[in-house]
Parts: C-alpha cells; sequence; structure tokens
C-alpha cells in the first residue's frame, strides 16, 4: 500500500484549521466537497467537522460514484449522508448506497451517551484483565467495554469467540494512550457483529460534552479510524 498526504481540492475553497493526513488504500478513499453543500455548512455556528476520506473497497467502488446525498442544518445542528450513486444505462432511476452518516449537536435531554447502545449494557455481569486494559462484560460474555484516554469503547457479537476477536481488532488498531480523533477531549466508539460483517459507529466531543460529533456507518474498526484521521474543520467565519 502507497502512503500518501494529500490536501483535497477542498482546500482551495475553504480554509481548513487543520490539515488531513490519511492513508489511500483499499479500505478508504478520498472525498471532495462541492462549493454548495461547504457554502450551506457555513450557515452552522457550532464547529463544523468533515472526513476527507470515507470507507471504500473494491466491491463498493463498482457501486457508483460518491456524493452527499442529504445535507440538513441549523444554527446548533447538521447532519449529512454520503452515499454511492448507479444510474443503469437507459434508466433514469438512481439507486443509492448509504455509506456513511454524520451529525453534530447537543444530545437529547433523555440520553447520557453518543449511543443508545450502551444503555443496553450498562449493568456489567463481571470484570477481566484484557491487554492491559480493565474490561468489564456483560450479555453472557458477548459484550465488552473499556475506557482508555477519555474514551469508552463497546465490541459486541452473537458469541463470546466473535466478541474477542473483535476487542483485538480494535485494541490493535487504536492503541492504548491514544486519541481516535485528532483534538476530541472524550468519545465512544462501537463495534457491534451483524449480518453483513462488523458494523463501526464513533461519537466524540471537543468541548466536554456540549456538542458531539456522530459517525454511523458500515465500516470495520480499521476503516472508522481511518475515516476519524481524516477529519477536518472548515473555517465557516
Amino acid at each position: 500500500m502507497q502512503k500518501k498526504v494529500m490536501l483535497l481540492s477542498v482546500t482551495l475553497l475553504i480554509g481548513f484549521a487543520s490539515v488531513a493526513v490519511a492513508i489511500q488504500d483499499e479500505e478508504v478513499e478520498p472525498f471532495t466537497w462541492d462549493r454548495q453543500y461547504v457554502d450551506e455548512l457555513k450557515k452552522v455556528d457550532v464547529a463544523v467537522y468533515v472526513p476527507s476520506y470515507v470507507a471504500s473497497s473494491e466491491f463498493s467502488r463498482k457501486l457508483g460514484s460518491l456524493f452527499v446525498s442529504k445535507l440538513e442544518v441549523s444554527k446548533d445542528h447538521y447532519l449529512f449522508e454520503i452515499s454511492r450513486q448507479r444510474v443503469h444505462d437507459g434508466e433514469s432511476k438512481m439507486l443509492t448506497f448509504d455509506v456513511m452518516t454524520m451529525s453534530a449537536g447537543t444530545l437529547p435531554s433523555y440520553r447520557k451517551q453518543p449511543f443508545s447502545t450502551y444503555e443496553m449494557f450498562e449493568i456489567p455481569e463481571g470484570a477481566t484483565k484484557f491487554n492491559g486494559y480493565d474490561v468489564k462484560y456483560s450479555a453472557n460474555k458477548r459484550a465488552f467495554i473499556w475506557k482508555d484516554n477519555g474514551w469508552e469503547y463497546l465490541v459486541w457479537a452473537e458469541n463470546t469467540n466473535n466478541a474477542i476477536n473483535i476487542m483485538k481488532r480494535v485494541m490493535a488498531t487504536i492503541p492504548k494512550g491514544s486519541n481516535p480523533v485528532h483534538g476530541a477531549i472524550n468519545g465512544q466508539i462501537t463495534a457491534i457483529d451483524t449480518n453483513e460483517g462488523v458494523r463501526s459507529d464513533a461519537g466524540w466531543s471537543y468541548d466536554n460534552g456540549k456538542t458531539w460529533y456522530i459517525i454511523t456507518g458500515r465500516t470495520t474498526p480499521e476503516q472508522l479510524v481511518k475515516v476519524l484521521k481524516s477529519m477536518v474543520k472548515l473555517d465557516t467565519k
């Protein structure tokens, strides 16, 4: 795999406060933000962060090109979806395949964490040591939760062996003491085993929970971390 440091052409349109450094490989691919979406996001008062890379694979690239399929903005909130589009020859109908959704804003008053998944396992059945972490487990050792450097991690699978294997992948992808999102004070990452493979999501805050940034999508833990490390801040002033 070839490492390549690149600034997307979007930096010519807007001033980024930080520069994205990401690895271009089969797991992620660059995403360029069109002027119309950048202008809409400038209407938001909260700090705006967007990914410059999204999850990818040889199969998914055959589904079609990437585009912003949904964008919602208000003064204190924004949400967008990135999808792939395919138009069959001779057909006017466009098929879309969701890649990821990202939102930013305050959590609802009834929510304690970015992901309701955590509420299902907040009462642990026991605890153990694993790879140097204090890990709590529940759901008959199918769910594992641990904390490190201000972040909480949760993995879940249908059986213990799968859950442990996913936990190993997450720990290997995010070394102990590291921060998955540059500048984030705290956050959460979930990795859930599904019929379509492991799905990983992330939520984090730069201001101690006043504003939460949440990414969901069909990503592996390895893809998710590369997307998180590609986050760039839009100059909305």
